[in-house]
């Protein structure tokens, strides 16, 4: 994966990693709207609230950008074979409801489909978290696997 792409919209673009301000922002965004937000985009594994040294600690983050603004960040989570399971995928919430999370998301997934050794994607989603869940069946990702505990989640998977 390159450290810089750019997206359909190609105001949009992904830089690997993460300045400290935009940890922060993230961190602001996330506490501002409380725990049950965070395990929404966050998952189970990481601690509320979060705090800058708990985003710097992740691999692979991808940084989003409309032209030199900061969106949110991405994560590659894993690659096993021709597969890339993505998470921990927020953009700000002031912005929400205006298309920029399929922008985005389709944006990524293009870029990620560039690699002819990936045949697929898959991203894990709430059942609770329906705004998301409708933002990636509108991206043709379909439900893949179903998880009932500790919480119903879904496993969501995109073929080319």
């Amino acid at each position: 994966m390159d450290d810089i792409c750019e997206g359909v919209d190609m105001d949009i673009r992904f830089e690997k990693g993460i300045s400290k301000n935009n940890s922060l922002m993230i961190c602001e965004w996330s506490n501002e709207k409380g725990e049950e937000f965070q395990k929404q985009w966050m998952g189970l594994k990481v601690s509320y609230p979060l705090n800058l040294n708990k985003i710097q600690e992740l691999e692979n983050i991808f940084s989003i950008f409309y032209g030199e603004k900061f969106l949110g960040i991405i994560q590659i989570i894993k690659i096993e074979g021709n597969n890339v399971h993505l998470g921990r995928f927020i953009l700000n919430p002031q912005k929400a409801g205006q298309g920029l999370g399929k922008n985005v998301l389709g944006a990524f997934v293009q870029h990620i489909f560039e690699d002819e050794n990936i045949d697929s994607i898959t991203l894990t989603v709430f059942d609770s978290n329906i705004i998301a869940k409708k933002l990636y069946e509108k991206l043709d990702f379909k439900i893949d696997k179903v998880i009932e505990c500790p919480n119903l989640k879904y496993i969501m998977k995109r073929t080319r």
